[in-house]
């Protein structure tokens, strides 16, 4: 893909009103440049306080919904809330129930499986649903082109209300009430709500109804969470709701996000839009694409804390699977595109793999739009016959609408204009690569994207004062985009690797004036450092590492002259070799990568001691394509041999004796501190994986852990009795994880070159 233009974003005139109100030049001009140029904007923008919401009223068939729900608690009516299984489903049916069952409510609630039944409203879950007896059906996130399904409810005497995001139909169904912000105008400040956000604002007028308004406020963290996991426009309303929402997160007393939020060892005190992005929304997700999302509704709602931690170690498991998953996927995908180069060519990637587990292609799926910059649809072929497919598009492509031209190939069909899914015939599939490419023609422009930068600024503007005027902006996402700010004629003074396979870089930069600063290079390590003058692109952040400061960090540079390319690493396949030693002899001066279980008379280097060379032996298969990249990338070496023999330590009895092993010298030599990343070289697992044995064997009542800081443990005897209970669950998830570890290892030695190298690029 080529490399990104650079262009600085227009500079609109910015009112003196504007200017005496921020009295911050720079934050008048990026307020300026997201189309607010009066005072009152600004205000509404920035604080909360200052954003008179949309009444909940003006949704269409609010007002009947609210009566329907009264009369139902009322009479004691039994309610079922229907939902879907991302995480915006996920929270809507939990504020939902929790929302009915506070006033009284008699409440059910039903997530369909995402392998088993895909999104929507199927009519023999539905069924089994109502053969236990409703009076009212509520969707959350879906129903709104359900007309067979609410066609079924209305004929089995149940009183259906949707509450739904999604585009609309031609016509709508037969239900009681219909409520969906795309039924208002396309300027209307509730239309871009996510499905959480529809929710929301339909029991915030149930409880205004009876009085009890501020109460709804409770239900903001839920908002919070889909709103961003939704990846929902943050403009008017729904930026409100989402600024409300992270104020409540911070002090929630929802029992299940308290344990979500300690599994992923984040501080709930301080957590923004991007510890819901990167690390609470995932987890969630995993359990929608390769669980029961009914257990995220139980998670969201339970205030038993036992339970709450035993499922979100379950989250913690699966969302390591789906990284793994994910990456295999696309892996499997570059190696279709690098067979068949014609399939890259078209408007629009449409690939199929009859080994792709349907829960992650559409993660896959926006990878690959990412890197080819147009849209992909990845379709994963059954056991049943039928495909079912994930599309993700890019900016000013309309997926939804080009997939609803090829209609007459596909069997279900669902979506908006950024993601959807659908169902097809194996055989049709050529035909509508062809039909959907031919639709899109010249939305999917081979134009390279665009960096577009906020401002240039001087190196030494870069300050705790400037980090402060931008996150005046936060909450960013959609619609209100990461600030992004320049610098020019830059120089590098130093570089030093850093992270646990320092896989990381360290850079420290200067100006012609002399100022200097440190920027951080995620993934960098790898990369070759600019030469000469360049000019840096970049994004500051609050540094949570050093509990204060700026973080600055680096997103794309441009040399004042020509970089140098790249030498990609030559690949050796030595896996069906029988005689290493011999082999591995003829190499000049190699690090040899070994884990678990070195060879005999052969010097090895496990993980966490890589260092520069020029030839890399992968003696033991990886746990996975994370740690093999953050190898390569300590390693930079011109030659990569791969032999990926297996692991004796992927069972859970040898990884337990391993582990013991290491607790016991630990605690008799090293007064019990135990260095995570060497623990997971030691055990030939990833870090994750290394920390749940040892949470399962303090369950277990064999050690306990007294102190934890970054990457470091300190383990002594058992202080606490055993709790068979969580040691069961924990076992359980690690089981898991093992299993995975060892599945990668064994398409490590299978997969084919071609997939390899991909993998590795």
């Amino acid at each position: 893909m080529p490399e990104p233009l650079w262009q600085v974003r227009p500079q609109p005139a910015v009112s003196a009103e504007l200017l005496a109100f921020t009295a911050d030049p720079l934050l008048a001009q990026l307020l300026a440049q997201r189309g607010l140029h009066t005072v009152a904007q600004a205000q509404a923008f920035l604080d909360p306080a200052c954003y008179q919401p949309a009444a909940p009223a003006e949704l269409p068939d609010v007002s009947v919904a609210v009566e329907r729900l009264n009369r139902a608690i009322a009479r004691q009516e039994r309610i079922g809330v229907w939902g879907d299984f991302d995480v915006d489903g996920q929270t809507s049916t939990a504020l939902l129930v929790s929302a009915l069952q506070s006033l009284g409510g008699q409440v059910r609630y039903y997530i369909p499986n995402r392998l088993t039944e895909s999104h929507g409203i199927k009519l023999p879950a539905l069924d089994k649903f109502l053969a236990d007896g409703l009076d009212v059906l509520l969707t959350c996130d879906t129903g709104i082109d359900e007309h067979a399904a609410i066609d079924t409810a209305r004929a089995a005497g149940v009183e259906v209300i949707i509450t739904d995001h999604h585009d609309l139909p031609d016509a709508l169904p037969a239900a009681a009430a219909a409520i969906n912000p795309k039924r208002l105008s396309a300027d209307h400040p509730l239309r871009d709500l996510p499905g959480v956000g529809v929710a929301f604002k339909l029991m915030q007028a149930l409880y205004q109804s009876r009085g009890l308004g501020a109460a709804a406020d409770e239900l903001l963290d839920l908002v919070a969470l889909g709103i961003v996991a939704d990846v929902a426009r943050q403009t008017a309303d729904t930026r409100y709701l989402l600024q409300r929402g992270l104020a409540v997160l911070q002090n929630t007393s929802r029992t299940g996000l308290r344990a979500l939020v300690e599994s992923a060892n984040l501080k709930t005190g301080r957590l923004t839009e991007d510890h819901i992005g990167f690390w609470l929304a995932p987890r969630l997700n995993a359990l929608g694409r390769l669980g029961d999302a009914n257990l995220a509704v139980e998670l969201l709602t339970t205030g038993d804390l036992t339970r709450a931690r035993t499922i979100a170690l379950q989250l913690e498991g699966l969302n390591d699977r789906r990284k793994l998953l994910v990456d295999r996927v696309v892996a499997h995908a570059l190696g279709q595109l690098e067979e068949t180069p014609s399939l890259a060519e078209a408007n629009v990637l449409v690939l199929a793999g009859s080994d792709w587990h349907p829960g992650v292609i559409g993660i896959a799926a926006n990878r690959l739009a990412d890197q080819f910059g147009k849209p992909a649809v990845l379709i994963a072929l059954r056991p049943d016959g039928i495909g079912r497919g994930s599309a993700r598009s890019v900016p000013g492509c309309d997926i939804h609408r080009g997939i609803k031209t090829q209609a007459d190939l596909l069997l279900t069909f669902g979506g908006h204009p950024g993601a959807a899914g659908l169902s097809i015939l194996p055989d049709n599939i050529s035909a509508f690569r062809r039909g959907l490419s031919a639709a899109l023609a010249g939305c999917a422009a081979a134009a390279p994207h665009a960096l577009s930068l906020d401002a240039m600024v001087e190196l030494g503007q870069i300050s705790e004062q400037l980090l402060a005027t931008i996150q005046r902006l936060a909450p960013f996402g959609a619609g209100n985009p990461p600030v992004k700010l320049g610098c020019a004629g830059l120089v590098v003074l130093e570089a030093t690797p850093f992270g646990a396979a320092g896989a990381h870089r360290k850079v420290r930069v200067a100006d012609e004036t002399g100022a200097q600063q440190e920027v951080i290079w995620w993934r960098g390590a790898a990369e070759r450092l600019p030469e000469g003058r360049f000019d840096l692109a970049f994004s500051l952040s609050p540094d949570d590492f050093k509990g204060g400061g700026v973080q600055v960090e680096w997103l794309a540079c441009r040399e004042w002259t020509p970089a140098p390319v790249t030498v990609k690493p030559a690949l050796l396949d030595w896996r069906q070799e029988r005689d290493l030693h011999a082999k591995i002899q003829t190499l000049p001066a190699p690090v040899v990568w070994v884990e678990g279980a070195p060879l005999a008379g052969m010097s090895a280097t496990p993980r966490h001691r890589l260092h520069p060379a020029e030839v890399l032996v992968v003696l033991t298969a990886p746990p996975g394509p994370d740690i093999l990249a953050e190898a390569v990338a300590a390693v930079a070496p011109r030659q990569i041999v791969l032999v990926g023999q297996p692991s004796p330590l992927d069972s859970l009895p040898a990884f337990a004796r391993q582990l013991l092993g290491l607790v016991k010298f630990a605690v008799t030599r090293r007064e019990g501190e135990l260095l995570l990343p060497e623990v997971a070289a030691a055990l030939s697992h990833r870090p994750t994986t290394a920390r749940l044995g040892l949470d399962w064997l303090a369950a277990q009542g064999k050690i306990s852990i007294e102190i934890e800081e970054d990457e470091v443990l300190v383990v002594r005897p058992a202080a606490l009795p055993p709790d068979s209970r969580r040691a069961a669950a924990i076992e359980e998830v690690l089981a898991a994880a093992l299993s995975e570890t060892a599945s990668f290892r064994d398409f490590f030695r299978r997969a084919s070159l071609t997939i390899l190298e991909k993998m590795l690029m």
